[in-house]
């Protein structure tokens, strides 16, 4: 079953009518497991901090886990240096089919990698378990527009950002952003967008997502600006918050502070204006004095659904029971036989040395053979 999604007129965007058949379809899925005595699938949270924002945010996911019939469980961690061995475990764990880490834990300190601590601990989230896309493997798939993780067979959809891909799935059903008569790659041709952050969770796989579908892409952060535009980025001379937002259809704040306010006498008629910060980025009485603007006030409940869509995604493509046995079944098979259970199928002849042998042999006799004649 595809979700059906549900279009919006404009207006104040409720972010709950756009998440809803996303998560009804997870639940269909889950029943469907469930009905062949199949488990839910296991999301774990690691929390190591006392970010009062990561502790809601996992009290919201696993309150819509248990709700959807998905299972979740949340670890607290003590001490942050211990993070890195409890992701490990997770990674590990054949029981585990989805891990989320609730940032901030280092912030920005340094780690022997090279990258900052919390760079680090997200690659080092096994890619079968990423429920966030976050991992290098995603990242680098994101940037390049590789939507597979299987080419050419194309079976295993790539797991995209959840923040991200909510952004997105709010988008596709807001009048006027997305052309769906398009082809793939193209759906937002023509649009400008100005996005005002380039976070590595939201604003630049945001901005490369609404890029590769076709648009152009300010990306607003705070000493620079850059256009995303056809898998390039782009530096602007020239360019202002100001002239960028002026000229976009869409505009995306996510400003991680209270006191941002976007200036509303720059925003258009008939814009669409997504805020995906916990702080509101915009100041709601004088924007609606814009004509036709679509204003989504937070996107947290689309969020949620899109973390639960991922887990059953890496769950169909790596942990149902038929996919596993399948993979131990390819693997025995590349080593020379494959064991369904308790039967070994080994090849008719054997193995190399065999047939060397058999052969050796047999012109062994038939000289002999020759030689008595």
């Amino acid at each position: 079953m595809t979700a059906k999604a549900a279009t919006v007129a404009g207006g104040k965007v409720d972010a709950g009518t756009i998440a809803a058949p996303f998560r009804a379809e997870v639940r269909e899925k889950v029943e469907a497991l469930k009905a062949k005595g199949i488990e839910a699938p296991l999301l774990v949270g690691l929390l190591a901090n006392t970010d009062p924002a990561a502790r809601k945010y996992a009290e919201w996911t696993g309150k819509a886990c248990r709700a959807d019939g998905l299972r979740y469980e949340l670890r607290t961690i003590d001490d942050p240096i211990d993070v890195e061995a409890a992701l490990t475990a997770a990674n590990d764990d054949p029981n585990v089919h989805g891990i989320i880490v609730y940032y901030p834990i280092f912030g920005q300190v340094e780690s022997f990698s090279g990258a900052s601590q919390d760079d680090y601990l997200r690659d080092t989230v096994s890619f079968k378990c990423d429920v966030e896309g976050l991992c290098h493997t995603y990242r680098t798939n994101l940037y390049r527009n590789v939507r597979f993780l299987d080419y050419p067979a194309n079976t295993k959809k790539c797991v995209l950002p959840c923040t991200a891909l909510s952004c997105v799935k709010i988008l596709e059903q807001c009048p006027n952003c997305y052309d769906k008569s398009k082809p793939v790659g193209k759906h937002m041709e023509g649009q400008v967008v100005t996005v005002i952050n380039r976070s590595e969770i939201v604003g630049r796989p945001l901005a490369a997502m609404l890029a590769n579908d076709g648009a152009d892409v300010y990306s607003v952060d705070i000493n620079s600006i850059y256009l995303f535009r056809g898998g390039r980025l782009h530096k602007c001379e020239g360019e202002t918050p100001e002239s960028c937002v002026r000229k976009s259809s869409v505009v995306v704040t996510g400003v991680p502070t209270k006191a941002y306010r976007l200036p509303t006498e720059w925003i258009q008629p008939d814009t669409t204006v997504v805020n995906v910060a916990s702080f509101k980025n915009v100041d709601e009485e004088s924007l609606w004095k814009v004509p036709g603007v679509t204003y989504v006030p937070m996107v947290g409940k689309v969020t949620v659904a899109m973390l639960e869509r991922n887990l059953v995604r890496l769950y169909e493509n790596f942990h149902h029971p038929d996919v596993r046995l399948k993979a131990v079944g390819d693997e025995e098979e590349a080593e020379g036989g494959t064991e369904v259970g308790k039967i070994t199928t080994i090849p008719w002849y054997g193995s190399a040395l065999q047939i060397y042998t058999a052969a050796a042999v047999t012109a062994l006799l038939a000289l002999t053979v020759t030689r008595s004649k």
